[in-house]
């Protein structure tokens, strides 16, 4: 049974003569106001040799980023409000929709898209620089680092099999860097702190996170 309150249901629809209008709903924040992005920028991200190129665009104060994934258009649209007192409050909806759809839309269909949000990606392809290995080999010397490294490769990058991840080591965060060819980077930063055991006790806990 489908979990309609982790649903994004998406519309994107030709307006204007050089407009598209993308449009979500979800039952938490229910229907969004209309995005309008040109439509001359979402067709150069359909042409050969656009593949991990991103376009950034404002409407009325939200912003999208929209980059090209091999076979996949990624959208990242973040909706924003501004109240008297110029506070800003808002929410953020992430959502892939295939290159077929997206070209769909440029030849003046209406398309509707239904992204799950909880559903697990696959893992991206993971390249490790040489100094990388040197520097991996480097922290595992040390038994709870050793452990963070290897849960947080088991717990995250899951970015898409079509994504391909260059890693490297970076000395400033204690941890790593990385990119890839649509434009992905980050750092998978080292964090320590003391937790309380079961025994009661106070104990170290190192674990990695990523951070864009």
């Amino acid at each position: 049974m489908v979990n309609f309150a982790n649903v994004i249901l998406v519309k994107l629809v030709p307006t204007e003569p050089m407009f598209i209008a993308i449009t979500t709903f979800d039952v938490k924040h229910r229907k969004s106001s209309r995005f309008l992005v040109l439509k001359s920028d979402l067709k150069r991200l359909t042409e050969p040799g656009y593949d991990g190129r991103v376009i950034v665009d404002t409407d009325i104060g939200s912003y999208i980023r929209i980059a090209r994934i091999n076979s996949t258009v990624h959208f990242r649209l973040t909706w924003l409000r501004h109240n008297s007192n110029n506070e800003v409050s808002g929410y953020v909806h992430d959502f892939e929709i295939p290159l077929e759809k997206v070209r769909a839309v440029i030849n003046l269909q209406a398309v509707h898209h239904v992204e799950y949000p909880d559903k697990e990606r696959d893992k991206a392809r993971v390249v490790l620089t040489d100094s990388c290995h040197q520097y991996l080999n480097r922290l595992r010397q040390d038994k709870l680092t050793r452990h963070a490294i290897r849960c947080f490769f088991r717990d995250n990058l899951n970015y898409g099999r079509d994504e391909r991840l260059v890693i490297y080591p970076d000395s400033w965060v204690n941890g790593f860097y990385f990119n890839s060819s649509s434009n992905l980077e980050g750092g998978i930063v080292r964090h320590e702190e003391t937790v309380t055991g079961k025994d009661g006790r106070k104990h170290k806990k190192v674990y990695f996170s990523v951070h864009t």
